[in-house]
């Protein structure tokens, strides 16, 4: 159940997110994009102090900027690979780690500022790791976290984010207005907080920047790829786009997503749209496919060739900026989601809670009861049966938003033993539950 602490720390969160975008986005160096980060996030989390260590190959590492205690003390520090078990830890993994009652024998940085815990999540830039945030605590032993981890890591991210857009921009006059089209872009996405909108917005942007006739998101599900998002240059084209996915027709499509996921970088492929139902719509040549990862989710954007000629190697670079500003904003948007989504079905429980107490008769009580239950979980229809001399009849039931007959027994089988077990039965697809009575499936289309 959500809880009033637990959504006014996402709003804070949001709120961290947001004006650290704000405030790094006016920044012209590195630098004070790292100070930006290293004071905002240590008063977000209330920790002694944060570090940022800059890798440099094969295995140094220099502090590049810190907040809080010995703060001074680390810039500049030098250190090798075997000397800090945490911040090493980070980057070889790729992904957050936290360590509480830490033995300080294992951990030099640790020792050396008294640190009783610590988290480090790796900084990455165009997929590559650039060195390493560093957090740490240096009274409360039992600090930290998987929920300090997951925000650090989007936080760490948005920080990459920018820190590779500083760099585009350092290259060239020309490199430099596509890192302010780049900032448009992303400040315009963290202010979407709808994910539908938001990953149409990510897709239809793409390809206006990249001018290609077809961009596709596609999101690695539980069961397969789904396609998330279509942006295409007429609606006409995005619905014939998505009408030919739902009948397989671009399953290419979810292996190209499925490799770049794989690879953990984006990847180029010669193609022929004809080949996959798209000839007329995408012309032939290179399609790029570019993965991302947001705080639950795996996916890839695919830029599909343009009549116009190849993508140069300026354009290829933009695309894993673009995702990775885009995974941020969609963790961003996940949050809300999720938060809406909760607060949404405390006010349903509470306002069933409330209907079915003011019912006295339990005729009325078991129709609102299976009527609310229905709508709360989403089912066309729901039942209520009671045992009578050892058969199970269905007394009331719902069904295409009206009360239903009752009286029908139910057949013995699967689901009568399951109730008499006091077992929960469940299947996605009705059909293929073995020793099912296919004939109640099809009379009752049970799906």
């Amino acid at each position: 159940m959500k809880t009033h602490a637990d959504g006014s720390e996402d709003d804070s969160f949001q709120k961290l997110l947001l004006s650290f975008f704000s405030a790094a986005a006016k920044a012209t160096s590195p630098s004070e994009i790292l100070k930006i980060f290293c004071r905002a996030t240590r008063t977000y989390f209330h920790v002694s102090g944060t570090y940022v260590w800059h890798l440099l190959p094969p295995n140094q590492m220099i502090g590049a900027e810190a907040d809080g205690w010995m703060a001074d003390h680390f810039r500049n520090a030098h250190l090798g690979e075997e000397e800090s078990t945490i911040a090493n830890e980070a980057i070889h993994k790729k992904k957050g780690v936290y360590f509480n009652a830490i033995n300080t024998t294992h951990d030099p940085m640790a020792a050396e500022y008294g640190a009783k815990s610590m988290l480090a999540v790796p900084l990455m830039m165009s997929n590559g790791v650039i060195g390493a945030a560093v957090f740490l605590h240096t009274s409360d032993p039992h600090f930290f976290s998987p929920d300090h981890v997951a925000k650090a890591s989007i936080l760490a991210a948005q920080l990459g984010s920018f820190l590779e857009a500083v760099r585009l921009s350092e290259l060239a006059r020309e490199e430099q207005r596509r890192a302010g089209i780049l900032a448009e872009v992303a400040h315009s996405l963290h202010s979407e907080p709808d994910l539908a909108l938001l990953v149409e917005a990510v897709a239809d942007r793409l390809r206006a920047l990249l001018r290609t006739p077809l961009v596709c998101i596609l999101v690695r599900e539980v069961t397969g790829y789904e396609l998330w998002a279509v942006a295409t240059q007429t609606p006409a084209a995005g619905v014939s786009v998505r009408a030919r996915y739902d009948r397989k027709d671009l399953h290419f499509a979810a292996d190209l997503a499925h490799r770049a996921i794989m690879a953990g970088d984006p990847i180029s492929v010669a193609i022929d749209p004809a080949t996959h139902s798209l000839g007329d719509l995408v012309p032939p040549g290179t399609l790029l496919a570019a993965p991302f990862r947001t705080s639950s989710k795996q996916g890839a954007v695919l830029v599909y060739p343009r009549r116009e000629g190849p993508f140069s190697t300026e354009e290829k670079s933009l695309l894993p900026v673009i995702t990775s500003f885009a995974a941020v904003a969609i963790s961003n948007a996940e949050l809300y989601a999720k938060a809406r989504a909760q607060a949404h079905e405390l006010h349903q429980i509470l306002s069933i809670a409330s209907e079915l107490g003011s019912s006295a008769d339990l005729d009325q009580f078991m129709q609102k009861f299976i009527h609310r239950a229905s709508d709360f979980l989403s089912f066309g229809r729901a039942f209520v049966g009671l045992v009578e001399d050892d058969e199970i009849e269905v007394r009331w039931s719902f069904a295409d938003g009206k009360p239903g007959p009752g009286g029908f027994v139910i057949p013995e089988g699967i689901l009568t033993r399951a109730m008499r077990s006091k077992e929960v039965l469940w299947a996605d697809d009705a059909s293929d539950l073995q020793g099912a009575n296919r004939q109640v499936l099809k009379e009752f289309n049970v799906r």
